[in-house]
Order: C-alpha cells, then sequence, then structure tokens
C-alpha cells in the first residue's frame, strides 16, 4: 500500500519535480520512499511506500527485472501472489524477492498489458517497457485503489492522487466546468472525469498504454451478466458461503497485524465473522458513533464483537465544527466531494490507526448483494408506471407529489410520486441524485447555468444502463459501475490513506462477484428481500438481531451540525461565491436538505482555491 508517481517528457523529467510529487504523497506512505530516473531522463518513477507484505528492503520500490529493461510502481496488495509466483516459475521466470511486488513485473513479462486479469486484490501499477518505449497503467476490477493521469500533449504523469500533478513546473490546472456540474447531481466527480481538463481517471477493470504520443484505454474485466439458471437456492447459498470465507481469507494476507471495521451491519459483521475463524489472533475491531442517537450504531457494534469474540474499541465524536471540517476534507479529497459519511470513515479511520496498519471492511456487500433501499423504491414505481397506463395520470400523480405535506416523511413520498411520470432510467437516477436538474441551474451563477442549458445531466448512469438484463442486476450493475467506485471506494481509499491505513473489502473480490451473479436475481433478491443471499449465507454465523435489523447507512448528523452552524453558512454561501448564486440555498428543495447545503458548501470550499470568473 503506498502512493505511486511518474512522469514521462520527451524534453526531459526533473528529479527536482519528481521527488516533490513523491513527497505530496508522504501520508499514503510513510515507512519508505523510492525513486528511479531512465537513462535518457525521459520517464520518471517514484514511490511512498506503507510496508505490510515483506516490510523490509525486499519490498522498496520501484522495482526491475534482471536486465533492467522494465521498471515497475505498484499500490495495493496482490492476494494470490504466492501461487502466482508458482506458476511463473514453472513458467521459467526467477525471483529475487518474496514480495508481491515483483510477482507484477514477472506477470507482465508473461502476458503484457493482460497482466492485470490474473491478479487478484487492489491495485493500481504503472511499468515502464523500456525496450518497447511504452508505459502501462492498470486499475484494479472494481477501482478499491485511484490512479490518475495527466496529459497535454507535451507531459504525462500518473500519481495516486490528483495534488501530485501540482509539484510539476508548467501543468494545466484549467478546469473541467462539465465535471463540476456533474458533481451537483453525483456528489462526486463521474469516471473517467476529474475537475480538472487535463487530469483524468482510469477506469477500474482497465488499463492504459501510453506510447510514442498516443494513449489507449481498454477494459480487461467486467462484471459477468449471464446466470446460471439450473443453480437451486440450497446450490447458491453453498457456493457463496465458500467463496465468502475464500475471500476473507485472501484478504488476511499480510506480514503485520490486521483489524477490521465493525459498524454492527450485515457487511462488516460478514467480514468480522470469517475473520474470527481464519485469524490466530482476536480480531481487532472499531466503530465510531455519534452523540445523536439517530446516527449511532455502537450499541450494535458491541452486540456484534460479543458474538465474534474480538477486541473492541469504539470512539464517540460530539458535534463537529462545519467550518473546521471543509478545509481538511478539501484537502484529503483534491476536488469536489460531498458524501457526508467521509466523516466518520475519517474518524474510524484514525481509531484503528492508533493500534493496526491494516483493517479490513464490509464496503461492496450492499452493490454485491442488492442491499440499498432504492432498489426497492424503484421497484415501486415501477410497478406503478406500469398500472398507470396514461401520460396525464402519471403528471397527475406527480402534481400530487408536488404538493405533498413538508415533513420528512411527506417530503419523501412526494419524491417518490413525483418520479411516477419519469423513464426507468429517470426514475433511477432520481433516486440517487443530490439536486434535480431544476435546482442545479438554480443554485449555479448565471455564467456556469447558461452553458450546460441542454446538458444530459443522467449521461453517466446512461452509459451503463443494461436494458438487456433483468431490473434489480440492472440496478446492481450501474451501482457498481459508478456509485461504488467514485463515491464509496473514493471515500474510504482517500479517508484511510490520509492517516497511513491500508483498507482492505473482501466483499469486492472479483471471484465472489463473479460467483454472485453467476446465481440468478430471483436466488439473489427472492421475494424482494435485500441481500437475501447473503444472510441466507451467513445465518449459521451471524446472530438473527444482526441479520434481519434494518438497514443503516453510515452517517454523520450533518443537518444537526448545519442548522447549528445555519448563519455561518448562509454567510460563507453569500460571501463572495465563485460559482453558487448568492443565496442559493434558498431556492433548494427540502428534501435531502442537509446534503444538499453540504454539496454548495463543499463546492464553494475548493471553488475559492481554484476558481475565477
Amino acid at each position: 500500500m503506498c502512493g505511486i508517481v511518474g512522469v514521462y517528457r520527451d524534453s526531459g523529467c526533473d528529479t527536482a519535480s519528481l521527488t516533490r510529487m513523491r513527497d505530496a504523497l508522504l501520508h499514503r506512505g510513510p515507512d519508505d520512499a523510492g525513486l528511479w530516473v531512465s537513462d535518457d531522463r525521459r520517464i520518471g518513477l517514484a514511490q511512498r511506500r506503507l510496508s505490510i507484505i515483506a516490510p523490509g528492503p525486499d519490498g522498496h520500490q520501484p522495482i526491475c527485472n534482471e536486465d533492467g529493461t522494465v521498471w515497475l510502481v505498484f499500490n495495493g496488495e496482490i492476494y494470490n501472489y504466492r501461487d502466482l509466483r508458482r506458476k511463473l516459475e514453472c513458467l521459467g521466470h526467477s525471483f529475487r524477492s518474496r514480495s508481491d511486488t515483483e510477482t507484477i513485473l514477472h506477470a507482465y513479462e508473461e502476458w503484457g498489458e493482460n497482466c492485470a486479469s490474473h491478479l487478484r486484490g487492489m491495485f493500481a501499477f504503472a511499468i515502464w517497457d523500456g525496450n518497447r518505449r511504452r508505459l502501462v497503467l492498470g486499475r484494479d476490477h472494481t477501482g478499491i485503489k485511484p490512479m490518475f493521469y495527466y496529459w497535454d500533449g507535451d507531459t504525462f504523469a500518473f500519481a495516486s492522487e490528483i495534488k501530485a500533478f501540482w509539484q510539476l513546473n508548467n501543468v494545466d490546472r484549467d478546469i473541467d466546468r462539465s465535471a463540476v456540474f456533474d458533481f451537483l447531481t453525483y456528489l462526486y466527480v463521474p469516471t473517467p472525469k476529474t475537475a480538472y481538463s487535463r487530469v483524468r481517471k482510469l477506469p477500474p477493470g482497465h488499463w492504459l498504454r501510453f506510447e510514442q504520443g498516443h494513449l489507449i484505454v481498454r477494459e480487461y474485466w467486467d462484471v459477468p451478466l449471464i446466470p446460471e439458471q439450473s443453480i437451486t437456492e440450497a446450490e447458491a447459498v453453498d457456493v457463496v458461503r465458500q467463496r465468502l470465507y475464500d475471500a476473507v481469507a485472501a484478504s488476511t494476507v499480510s506480514d503485520v497485524p490486521i483489524g477490521a471495521f465493525l459498524s454492527g451491519g450485515l457487511d462488516s459483521s460478514t467480514v468480522v465473522s470469517y475473520m474470527s475463524d481464519i485469524t490466530t489472533y482476536p480480531v481487532r475491531a472499531f466503530s465510531i458513533g455519534f452523540d445523536v442517537a439517530e446516527h449511532s450504531e455502537t450499541e450494535y457494534a458491541r452486540r456484534a464483537a460479543t458474538a465474534f469474540g474480538t477486541s473492541f474499541r469504539e470512539r464517540v465524536v460530539g458535534r463537529e465544527s462545519i467550518r473546521t471540517l471543509l478545509p481538511r476534507l478539501r484537502a484529503i479529497y483534491d476536488e469536489p466531494y460531498a458524501d457526508g459519511s467521509a466523516m466518520p470513515t475519517l474518524h474510524v479511520c484514525e481509531l484503528a490507526r492508533e493500534e493496526v496498519k491494516v483493517a479490513l471492511s464490509g464496503d461492496g456487500g450492499d452493490e454485491v448483494f442488492a442491499g440499498y433501499g432504492w432498489y426497492g423504491r424503484w421497484l415501486r414505481q415501477q410497478s406503478i408506471t406500469s398500472r398507470v397506463r396514461t401520460n396525464w395520470a402519471r403528471r397527475a400523480i406527480a402534481m400530487v407529489g408536488d404538493g405533498w405535506p413538508a415533513t420528512a416523511r411527506g417530503q419523501r413520498l412526494g419524491h417518490f410520486l413525483r418520479g411516477v411520470a419519469a423513464e426507468p432510467l429517470e426514475q433511477y437516477a432520481r433516486q440517487m441524485e443530490l439536486l434535480t436538474p431544476a435546482e442545479k441551474r438554480a443554485v449555479l451563477h448565471p455564467i456556469w447555468a447558461e452553458e450546460f442549458a441542454d446538458y444530459d445531466d443522467y449521461w453517466y448512469l446512461r452509459q451503463y444502463w443494461r436494458t438487456d438484463v433483468d431490473p434489480i442486476t440492472r440496478l446492481q450493475y450501474v451501482d457498481i459501475k459508478t456509485y461504488l467506485p467514485d463515491d464509496i471506494l473514493t471515500k474510504v481509499d482517500r479517508a484511510a490513506m490520509a492517516v497511513g491505513l491500508e483498507v482492505r473489502p473482501p466483499l469486492l473480490d472479483h471471484l465472489l462477484i463473479e460467483t454472485v451473479f453467476r446465481i440468478p436475481a430471483a436466488i439473489r433478491f427472492a421475494g424482494s428481500e435485500k441481500k437475501h443471499l447473503l444472510k441466507h449465507a451467513v445465518a449459521e454465523r451471524v446472530p438473527t438481531e444482526i441479520r434481519e435489523r434494518r438497514k443503516k447507512g453510515f452517517s454523520s448528523p450533518l443537518m444537526d451540525w448545519i442548522a447549528r452552524d445555519a448563519e455561518w453558512v448562509r454567510e460563507y454561501l453569500s460571501d463572495g461565491p465563485r460559482i453558487i448564486r448568492p443565496g442559493a440555498g434558498d431556492n433548494l428543495g427540502r428534501y435531502q436538505l442537509g446534503p444538499k447545503y453540504w454539496s454548495l458548501l463543499t463546492l464553494e470550499q475548493w471553488a475559492r482555491d481554484e476558481v475565477s470568473l
């Protein structure tokens, strides 16, 4: 686990700026640092290291092959590196270390760019092939580890975080206005965009080749969407149970102690229950609660810890100052990012880092096992829409939603009814969006709003909207491709690495995903029960009170905190805003008001550093 950077310039790679890039990511790798520049000085690679596997000199990077023609830097962990090493040795490769890093190097020599498809784990890597004058980047199957790249026609650079690029001389920092506009829909900037025109994200499950000034990006893995119809539910439960054990066992590969996040929900409890069987030491579990009871899960976390016999630590977080949080999160995330659960994620990472360098999480369980509440809401909307056959009747229902009482429950019902008149993709998008298209144009500065008058607000969801599969698989697929990497995994990677912690999500093991998606949706989501398959697979190991408890997201009391700082919030959004129209908060509907205000605050905080009108 680490931070990696690299630069290719025909005019020459400057060692001083490469070193600055590397050390801008010190938080990602406080244990070691390395740097290599080619003899012709056109290419340079560097790394900051958090030592997990082979913590001694064996794991030092950059690393090269025997004749020095291929060089590698790597961020992440390869869980199957021992098996892969044996396979490569049988093919004639010789190893000089016991690190997982060297395995990637030899895999590239054997299989080229396709080496990524042989790796099991979480990874982002860069390989310089000197014989071919070729730079290859790769990113893991679901996007657990980040990979950004910069290209302006003269300089090609890559990095684990955007902030590293600003250490280079003469780079273009122009804003991608469409990406900022997208942020207000999704609460993140969607892949492959970033907030900067010249910086892009390598999508999950893809590799990139940079050669002679040309870029090629190719997909090497995708979620399999053709189920095996002959499998029974009992068989499905059994195979998933075995694959869960295997995924957690693979994720415990480490030369340092491992802990776990434990919220008391089904996903983290599943991971910890398997860890308790696999590890030879008591699992160290960590949980965060809040002094606002409705946002705190520590009671269930304690029960789960007792059930699994873990060593358990919790910390209760009190009210935080919005004005303090904004600059801290701005520094961590580099571009607009507005998931309010970033704050509790940062706190639980800080707590875990006091004892361990590695923690397993339950991330991915909702996407892989169909656990989100919006699945059921979307299906209900579809059911109503199919019964209301005329457009005028659908519009009438939507008008009823417009006039629904402004209570908390009324806002949710009104939002639901307004969606009845929409098309299926738009119905899903309305479940996911932060600000509606109308709200976005109402809160933005006129210069920005007018530019995107005819913009497709849902283009990102549309490109993964598969009408050739059943409805539940369709929703799971689009979530795995969009919300999971750009929101959930971005949140965890930046928060964890900000404090030098590695977080591994076993439920995103690509072999587990392939197993689950080969099982028909009628079994995965039987009886419209969220996580039906997972609940039955862990029925004998996770207590009923945890399996059957109502889902609760990992959230913070944002609305409460914003309300307490309401006067400051209004002043902040009115005091010389760069993107937001003065008084923008007055144009927001009340549905999900806290997250909407938070999005404007985070956008304005970023814009004050980056944007001039």
